[in-house]
């Protein structure tokens, strides 16, 4: 089944977007520095940063890269979000997707958290990423997580490396997760959607008037068009059940429509929404605009839809 919600457009939304105009793009594609936007985005990772009370964290070594686990004290937990940071692959983990792991954790009692800080581009290119997902999905499945209580969740790139695992995980015979989350999913390299052309006047982060993402500091010299790079083009036959939200003013809006077509048509579960009027992970403002809200209002209903017994 294919459901493809639209959402009204707030004014406090709205207002946000044309603060992003102003401002230029949030910068989740490249830096040379630090950024910190406090409440609305930072690519920092704090050596103190405050996880609450009552929650305990950890990090899993997995050779070439790492992964932080939070979760709940005094419980075990019985199910893992696997979270997957955006940032074009060249941006790294950072405070901002520990609060998002923060949000996921808070949804069921028994639910740990690990976000995956994977090698960068263009240090690290293609496969480096992928390699250190698949590293690190199979390090929960070790300490024994079984694939039907582990959800994937990314957002921008990491929600094209958490589709591109997803492939590479069924073409090589591997246990799936329970499903996907996906938040602005960056999916086509090759750049070919329609959205590109429909939404470069209207797109505040990535848009015409905003710098480029640079395709090949992560795909180097292979092709844009490889499923595990650009997810878009991939085949979705015997994958798992997925939500995915979009902006309708993203330039990659076409990225996730296009890959929820393909999985529908492939026989799989497919939840879409678009936030009308939305610009890029607009959900990592997390309580500042209405549709940030209702976003992870509705994925908290699907997390614990698809975690229940």
């Amino acid at each position: 089944m294919l459901n493809i919600k639209m959402r009204k457009r707030s004014i406090r939304g709205s207002l946000a977007r044309q603060l992003l105009k102003i401002v230029g793009r949030i910068p989740d594609i490249a830096f040379s520095t630090d950024v910190d936007f406090g409440r609305l985005y930072t690519t920092h990772l704090s050596d103190n940063f405050k996880f609450g009370r009552k929650v305990m964290h950890e990090w899993f070594d997995l050779g070439t890269a790492r992964m932080e686990m939070i979760a709940r004290t005094n419980i075990r937990p019985r199910y893992a979000i696997f979270q997957m940071h955006g940032g074009a692959y060249i941006s790294g983990y950072s405070d901002t997707y520990r609060r998002s792991a923060l949000k996921y954790m808070k949804m069921k009692d028994d639910l740990a958290v690990f976000s995956l800080d994977y090698r960068l581009a263009p240090k690290d290119p293609y496969p480096a990423a992928l390699e250190d997902a698949y590293a690190g999905y199979m390090k929960l499945l070790e300490i024994g997580y079984s694939p039907e209580r582990i959800i994937f969740v990314g957002d921008s790139a990491g929600g094209g490396l958490a589709l591109a695992l997803g492939l590479y995980l069924r073409d090589n015979k591997k246990p799936l997760p329970r499903a996907m989350v996906t938040m602005s999913a960056w999916t086509d390299l090759a750049a070919e959607g329609e959205s590109y052309i429909r939404n470069k006047d209207l797109d505040p982060l990535l848009g015409q008037a905003t710098e480029k993402l640079d395709v090949y500091a992560y795909a180097g010299n292979n092709d844009l068009h490889d499923p595990y790079i650009s997810p878009a083009y991939g085949e979705y036959h015997d994958f798992t059940d997925m939500m995915m939200h979009v902006g309708s003013y993203e330039v990659i809006e076409s990225d996730t429509i296009t890959v929820a077509k393909r999985a529908y048509l492939a026989g799989n579960h497919v939840e879409v929404t678009i936030y009308n009027g939305m610009f890029h992970v607009f959900q990592l403002a997390f309580g500042l605009i209405p549709e940030a809200k209702k976003a992870w209002k509705e994925i908290k209903a699907y997390i614990i839809g698809k975690f229940s017994d």
